[in-house]
């Protein structure tokens, strides 16, 4: 299944989710509940955040091969762990991406390992992760988690090929035909007295039908003698001898217009 492929990539968005990447704008245990990072002020004018996901490799046109494996929420004044890198603005509008309480991740090259992070869920009602998932912290009065699930192959699944169109071969079946059969004489001890008899053969409706290929399409040989019989024609050759003055069109033309003139 999709869902079972490791996170490649991921972002948080104010509005406009890229291509590709999936938008977590709803919580796992309320479809009610938008999973909105963002804490508003009272008053102020609204803004949204939201994180995007995607499971497509390679990225950056072939570029990166990297699979997600930690996620970890901080304060904004802490430095990220080791090997952590920060998402600290939005990629549609290049704003502060979240406040107070920031997101870092790790990824890295997906032949380093053999599980990675494959889902990522928020959740408004729950105060525990569900089973298969571990909890990451709290966001926005949001709980995030992630389940771990192994890394497929990192050559990315063959194109599979396009079915060749069956050609249906049509199936000519023997028909039957009535037969005129020759009068046959009859035994009786009546002379001269005929019976007309009906029999049915099987005939196969290309019977009779010579294959063979067109004489005219059988190459003939050419021999060294026709050959050299060839006589070159140059460029003034073909002209003089195929040129064409239109002497006779012209004169009856011109015999047309001033007929017409008169």
């Amino acid at each position: 299944m999709v869902d079972d492929l490791p996170i490649t990539g991921l972002c948080i968005v104010e509005q406009t989710c890229p291509p590709g990447y999936l938008m977590i704008d709803k919580c796992e245990d309320n479809s009610r509940a938008e999973a909105d990072l963002w804490k508003d002020q009272f008053f102020s004018k609204k803004v949204k955040r939201f994180l995007c996901i995607t499971r497509v490799f390679p990225l950056a046109q072939g570029t990166l091969n990297n699979v997600l494996v930690d996620v970890c929420l901080h304060d904004e004044k802490e430095l990220p762990p080791a090997g952590f890198s920060t998402i600290s603005t939005c990629q549609d509008t290049q704003e502060v991406a979240l406040k107070k309480r920031l997101m870092s991740v790790k990824l890295i090259p997906r032949d380093q390992t053999s599980n990675a992070i494959n889902d990522l869920q928020f959740l408004s009602k729950a105060r525990k992760a569900p089973p298969g998932y571990t909890l990451v912290g709290e966001l926005n009065g949001l709980l995030l988690c992630y389940r771990f699930g192994p890394v497929p192959n990192s050559t990315p699944p063959p194109v599979p090929p396009r079915p060749q169109p069956v050609v249906q071969q049509t199936e000519f079946k023997p028909y039957h035909i009535p037969v005129q059969a020759a009068s046959l004489q009859s035994h009786s001890d009546s002379p001269g007295v005929s019976i007309s008899k009906q029999q049915s053969v099987r005939v196969h409706p290309l019977s009779g039908v010579p294959f063979e290929v067109n004489p005219k399409l059988i190459p003939v040989p050419v021999t060294q003698d026709e050959v050299a019989s060839l006589r070159f024609r140059s460029r003034e050759n073909i002209e003089h001898e195929f040129d064409y003055p239109f002497f006779v069109e012209r004169q009856a033309q011109h015999t047309h217009h001033n007929y017409n003139g008169m």
